[in-house]
């Protein structure tokens, strides 16, 4: 299979760019124009397509290559979305550069990845055609003949990339097929959109922001103060809150904790005033409606209108593609793109039901069990609880029967989620404070009952679990003690599936945690801590946090690596990943394959790998016509 090199140079002003829309919308709309492509096929010189002559070239351009871009989520989009295009293996250089570079470098950008490597640098003339269609870029033919050696040059950077690093061995060459199956989620889209339901949707959110918003003018606020933090925090400071504050990770100073992800800010949505609760609930629906922006979003990208190819008709497809960024975490779990965040849809939001299959087609998921904790208790050896999962027993009942005193079953509701948690929370050194606060908000959102738990119940709680998981406990230290000490000195240790190296934990699969400049420093919050950085940011580093980034890289591993085998033994039929949620695999399947699909799925789902045998995985699954009936 040749190896070939792509990069676009399109059409863009200060209006009309990616920084103002997502790719798809920028893709597909009226003001696209190709200004030039830049080839390089292999180690031959770059050269240059001109605007005007890339479709007759995409009619003769083989789809058996390996195509290389650097953000193939965007240049590879464009050969599909406006040529009907796809080539049968994807690598995107800023991924590779994602899962090895993302803790040492500021930015991933081309220039900046190139000039790491000793590429050389990235030209300048971009700057120059801003605003400026191709033909009348083509009509000054010195600014022409630099903007086609600025594109070949930005081809050759990103060959030197893919040379260093994958060709090279760095990247493991079984990462190839996960990232083109992660591409293909959106460079080819399978699920079609509900626009009647989402638009029916959205005005029942925004009604209901517009009533929430109405009830705390009642209360004597306004819009300014739900918009401004100092002015919010005077508003809850007169209702007897004290506004929650944390450290901001950019600034390093105090800041107000009035973010969504801010644990403190939403306990206060239950808090014992209703007043409170309003104004709370009013700022998350008027300053912050990720709801209501995200159904926009969707309901505008299902409405925009595709070009005919020879792979689509043309017109209003209704087609919704699932971006996904390829090791977007630490632990080289996927995360959203796109401002789309298809990881993160609610499992009560109408966005999940809005994701239909085709006429004639059913979407079948399947999600991994409790994969972390079944992680947890089999790298820890605590057996007792690794033969409850093996044996297919109720591991949540069976330690809720452990911290209640009298035998729990699924009947009883409380004491089961308390178990629950406990399994699912507790396996990383979570201390009974957090644990403790944690319980009301998350009972109410999945069992509808608020559960309180008092701090002296808490802590009794977790000693509990602490007590008869000791080997979990015992890890712990393990890890704190062993563990960081290979990280910092690097004398290697193995340990399970992982080996322990200078500033880094190396993976089963051939990629590695990193843990850059870790070492020990005086004056943290905790004192003596380890800390290492990892891009901008310094982390903190201690057992439990490194048992949860083993655990969440490996269940990443088990998952995609599951998915990859299931496209193979599907692969006459053509059926491939529609999306990945966490731990969970969606494929939109033609109705006479549906019931062989669901019991590979099983299959792949339930098999043990070869570097950790011992772990007993299982998996749920389900079929709908659209996402949402499917879970």
């Amino acid at each position: 299979m040749d190896i070939v090199t792509y990069d676009w140079e399109t059409y863009y002003n200060k209006d009309y760019s990616l920084k103002k829309m997502s790719p798809i919308e920028y893709i597909l709309d009226p003001r696209f124009q190709v200004t030039g492509l830049a080839v390089k096929r292999f180690k031959q010189p770059s050269f240059w397509v001109h605007g005007q002559d890339v479709e007759e070239f995409f009619r003769e351009e083989p789809e058996n290559v390996l195509a290389v871009s650097h953000n193939a989520l965007f240049d590879m989009c464009i050969c599909y979305y406006r040529f009907g295009w796809v080539p049968k293996v994807m690598v995107d250089t800023l991924g590779v550069s994602r899962a090895l570079l993302q803790a040492f470098l500021r930015s991933l950008s081309l220039a900046s990845v190139a000039k790491h490597l000793g590429l050389g640098a990235k030209g300048g003339a971009l700057a120059n055609v801003i605003n400026m269609r191709r033909e009348d870029i083509q009509a000054h033919p010195k600014l022409y003949a630099d903007f086609m050696e600025y594109g070949k040059n930005d081809a050759d950077l990103c060959f030197g990339i893919f040379e260093k690093l994958v060709m090279s061995g760095k990247f493991p060459m079984s990462e190839i097929a996960i990232m083109n199956s992660v591409l293909r989620c959106a460079v080819v889209p399978q699920f079609k959109l509900d626009i009647n339901a989402l638009n029916e949707s959205l005005v029942e959110i925004q009604q209901s922001k517009e009533d929430l918003l109405t009830r705390s003018m009642l209360l004597g606020s306004d819009i300014d103060k739900l918009m401004s933090n100092d002015k919010f925090a005077e508003l809850l400071q007169q209702f007897g809150v004290n506004p929650p504050t944390k450290i901001s990770a950019k600034t390093g100073k105090e800041a107000w904790a009035f973010a969504k992800s801010d644990k403190a800010f939403l306990d206060l949505l239950e808090h014992e005033d209703p007043n409170v609760q309003a104004l709370v609930a009013a700022r998350f629906g008027h300053k912050s409606t990720i709801e209501e922006t995200r159904h926009e979003r969707f309901i505008r990208i299902g409405q925009l209108q595709w070009p005919a190819t020879k792979v689509t008709s043309g017109g209003t497809l209704g087609l919704i593609p699932m971006p996904l960024r390829y090791s977007g975490a630490h632990t080289h779990r996927l995360s959203g793109d796109w401002k789309m965040n298809v990881q993160n849809m609610g499992r009560k939001s109408k966005l999940r039901k809005s994701l239909t299959a085709p006429e004639g087609y059913k979407v079948v998921a399947g999600d991994e069990s409790q994969i972390e904790a079944r992680f947890v208790v089999t790298l820890s050896g605590q057996e007792d609880v690794r033969q409850q999962f093996d044996r297919g027993e109720d591991v949540y009942s069976l330690f809720a029967t452990e911290l209640f005193g009298f035998p729990v079953t699924k009947a009883n509701q409380i004491e089961r989620f308390i178990g629950k948690q406990c399994i699912l929370g507790l396996g990383f050194g979570l201390g009974h404070d957090k644990f403790g606060k944690s319980i009301p908000i998350l009972s109410q959102n999945q069992i509808g009952k608020r559960i309180d738990m008092e701090p002296e119940e808490a802590e009794r709680t977790v000693n509990i679990y602490r007590a008869t998981n000791f080997e979990v406990v015992r890890t712990w230290k393990l890890l704190n003690t062993m563990g960081i000490n290979a990280l910092i000195t690097g004398q290697e240790w193995q340990w399970g599936p992982v080996l322990f190296k200078k500033d880094e934990i190396v993976l089963p699969n051939g990629l590695s945690l990193f843990y850059h400049n870790i070492r020990r420093q005086e004056g943290g919050k905790f004192g003596s801590e380890v800390v290492f950085e990892y891009g901008p940011f310094t982390k903190r580093c201690y057992g439990g946090m490194l048992l949860e980034n083993i655990a969440q890289a490996l269940a990443r591993i088990v998952t995609m690596e599951a998915a990859i085998r299931v496209e193979k033994r599907l692969a006459k039929a053509g059926i491939k990943l529609a999306l990945q949620v966490h731990d969970e695999l969606v494929f939109v399947v033609p109705d006479r394959f549906v019931q062989v699909v669901r019991g590979i799925l099983e299959q792949e789902l339930r098999r043990r790998p070869k570097w950790l045998p011992l772990l007993p995985l299982d998996c749920e699954t389900g079929v709908g016509q659209d996402y949402g009936s499917a879970k």
